[in-house]
């Protein structure tokens, strides 16, 4: 990567599963340690749906199947980011 891309430098998840809660459980692509698992804990989600338009989401905990994600509060009540299901991609952009 050029110094310019390493600004966006982001990790790619695919959701793999939703739980009781309606939060999502994402796989990060790349492997990642347990501790890099964790150390993504309180990071931003960011979702883009079919419109173009952004959800933004938080990690909130680091499982043993992946990361549990929860969208914010807004998109919850709009029955969550439109679009998001199984298989879908969101980027966890990492701060530097």
């Amino acid at each position: 990567m050029s110094g310019e891309e390493g600004e966006n430098e982001a990790i790619d998840a695919i959701v793999v599963a939703f739980d009781d809660d309606d939060n999502c459980v994402v796989s990060p692509t790349q492997p990642l340690s347990d501790e890099e698992l964790s150390a993504l804990v309180g990071s931003e989600v960011e979702y883009e749906d079919f419109k173009g338009v952004k959800w933004y989401g938080k990690v909130v905990e680091a499982r043993e199947e992946g990361l549990v994600v929860r969208f914010s509060e807004e998109a919850m009540s709009q029955g969550g980011p439109s679009g998001l299901g199984q298989g879908s991609l969101v980027r966890i952009p990492l701060k530097k």
